[in-house]
């Protein structure tokens, strides 16, 4: 029994031993990635046209197709997945037949080597997707090891059939120095797949309830017409008492997720497919309903984990109706920051999600969710805001968008 006990003993310490070791020589002093960078509008516009371009939904069942991936846009993709997922950094080298993938996460409660530095190849004999080597920090692991775990890990989170299916769609895959071309054959069920794995059962029923209940509100008259507000404090009552037993974060996110997808004209089917139905948006905020629009889609996105999606996204949208469209207008863009400032208070924290449920479910004015902005700048064409404020980030321009954000640091809901 002695001999036992030390076996485990023995056994213990070098597990920690190895551990250990594993987390000091997987860690760097520096970091590998070093380009910290957000979203910005000709981002969004180079993204929404990549996806016009290769958009697959008109094709027949069973076609085949082959796209093309710049390497600038597979860098700014996994930057920004690097970003959103982990709060770290990410770049992208493609070669012939081989991409490499650099990421750097920081682990700020370290008070030294505190970055986790990955650096990864993978190459593609044959057109298929194979890991030729994966760097831990300092450390070079096996790389049918990290394959066989990350294969684990994908099987736990997608479902080994869904996985299958998935894998089994790619036919081929080609990288050259200047992009990634990947060949598969079409299949309309795959986007049904990925909206059933990004969303968790939990996060699907809380989106279906939520749809219901706008539905239901509009129903007695609650949502159909006149002030935003209005309709957020039912709602959002409806989330606090929901979170009594739940998750108030979690709420909050399903909540304006499904007013985001509302109020800005897509299908809420998407969604939740079998739920209801609600009317189309007709709200006001501060007497307008764009502003209302734009308050309610940056909120989803913020709540979300979006927040620098949100606001590319709005700026794209001021830029492009600079163009031909309305015009450009700083007043779009205070709605937009202040929506972004409400989804970001919104899931900040457990404290933050329940102060808001409490805030909106006694009722809210639109002067504590958006600030005055009559005497801002709109439907500003083109070669006006040029003339005015030369470019994006100008001083001109940085002037007016360091005034809306002073407007909306006067508002209470959102201070610190």
């Amino acid at each position: 029994m002695r001999t036992l006990f030390r076996l485990i003993l023995l056994l213990l310490f070098v597990g920690l031993l190895f551990v250990g070791s594993a987390l000091y020589f997987g860690l760097a002093d520096e970091p590998l990635v070093d380009s910290r960078r957000t979203l910005s509008h000709q981002d969004i516009a180079r993204a929404k046209s990549v996806l016009k371009q290769n958009d697959p939904r008109g094709l027949p069942a069973g076609s085949r197709r082959t796209i093309a991936i710049a390497r600038g846009d597979l860098d700014l993709a996994a930057h920004y997945l690097a970003q959103k997922v982990v709060n770290g950094q990410a770049q992208v080298a493609l070669g012939n037949d081989r991409v490499g993938v650099r990421v750097t996460v920081p682990v700020p409660l370290l008070p030294a080597r505190n970055f986790l530095n990955v650096d990864l190849v993978v190459r593609t004999p044959g057109g298929q997707p194979e890991l030729e080597s994966f760097r831990l920090g300092s450390l070079h692991l096996p790389a049918p090891l990290v394959s066989a775990a990350t294969h684990l890990l994908l099987d736990t989170f997608y479902g080994e059939q869904q996985l299958a299916r998935l894998m089994g769609a790619i036919e081929a895959v080609r990288i050259l120095p200047h992009e990634m071309q990947l060949t598969y054959e079409w299949n309309p069920g795959l986007i049904d797949q990925a909206r059933d794995t990004l969303l968790a059962s939990a996060d699907r029923e809380a989106l279906g309830y939520y749809l219901d209940e706008l539905v239901r509100l509009q129903s007695t008259g609650i949502g159909s017409r006149g002030k935003l507000v209005d309709l957020l404090q039912p709602l959002f009552a409806a989330a606090a008492d929901r979170s009594r037993t739940g998750d108030p974060m979690a709420e909050n996110i399903a909540l304006l997720t499904v007013l985001g997808t509302w109020s800005s004209g897509q299908n809420t089917s998407r969604l939740v497919p079998n739920a209801g139905r609600p009317r189309a948006y007709r709200l006001k905020l501060a007497g307008r309903r764009d502003f209302g629009q734009h308050f309610l889609t940056s909120a989803a996105l913020a709540a979300r984990g979006d927040s620098s999606l949100s606001d590319a996204v709005g700026l794209f949208k001021e830029i492009a109706d600079s163009d031909g469209g309305s015009g450009f207008s700083f007043t779009d863009i205070a709605a937009d920051r202040a929506g972004t400032r409400f989804g970001e208070v919104a899931t900040r924290s457990h404290d933050s999600a329940v102060r808001l449920q409490r805030l909106a479910a006694a009722g809210l004015r639109d002067e504590q969710l958006m600030p005055s902005v009559s005497d801002l700048p709109e439907h500003l064409d083109g070669a006006t805001f040029r003339h005015r404020y030369g470019e994006v980030g100008s001083p001109a321009y940085r002037q007016v968008m360091d005034d809306i954000e002073r407007r909306i640091e006067g508002i209470e809901l959102y201070r610190h």
